[in-house]
């Protein structure tokens, strides 16, 4: 392997297979047909060193070198859980670095996610889909508070008559903890418990 690699496996069969064959990137590219070394060289490098990048090159891999076909297909999909893992684990960091300041909260969930009329969504401050929880209520034992919430969430549904407002129709809510959450159906009843970090996007609208 070249340390040109990243650590990501698709990377390390492209590397391989120009490993195997005594190629340089401008030997390989040319390989794939490419006249123009440039244009493949920056084709090639993303995924060298980053896992990822313009998807046409590895189909022209593969018809290259059909007996690697298979090895480039399944290297995609570990590509894709790494970098998935990846991401969560972050998230995961993340959550642990707001520990301190983190407040629990329900989120609406609504037919869109990117809100209908986005600057007006954070002139009126981005909590439209937001239920705030009372120190009351946290205060309380999980079993209580997952008791409790179903009543809230009826109130937003009557507030709001069945919408969420700048996202059309409810179709759920999440009580999102620090590193996990519990999910609600649209009609806020109890379905099930996500044990992974979730976050609401942020808007906000600087006037100048």
């Amino acid at each position: 392997m070249t340390q040109s690699a990243s650590r990501y496996p698709i990377s390390q069969v492209i590397t391989r297979l120009m490993h195997n064959h005594g190629y340089s990137p401008v030997e390989f590219v040319q390989s794939l047909g490419y006249r123009n070394v440039e244009r493949g060289l920056r084709r090639l490098e993303p995924w060298l060193l980053e896992g990822h990048g313009f998807e046409r090159i590895l189909g022209q891999i593969a018809a290259a070198y059909p007996s690697e076909a298979h090895a480039l297909g399944s290297a995609i999909t570990d590509t894709a859980n790494l970098k998935k893992a990846d991401r969560e684990a972050a998230m995961l960091e993340s959550c642990r670095a707001q520990a301190a300041r983190f407040v629990p909260y329900v989120h609406v969930e609504g037919e869109v996610t990117v809100p209908n009329g986005i600057t007006l969504f954070g002139m009126t401050g981005g909590k439209s889909n937001l239920i705030e929880l009372s120190q009351m209520i946290l205060d309380v034992p999980l079993e209580k508070q997952l008791t409790a919430l179903p009543d809230l969430m009826q109130d937003y549904l009557i507030k709001f008559r069945g919408a969420c407002p700048f996202f059309g129709k409810v179709t759920g809510f999440r009580f999102v903890r620090l590193i996990d959450y519990y999910q609600f159906d649209s009609e806020c009843v109890l379905v099930g418990h996500v044990d992974k970090p979730f976050r609401r996007g942020v808007a906000s609208v600087t006037l100048r």
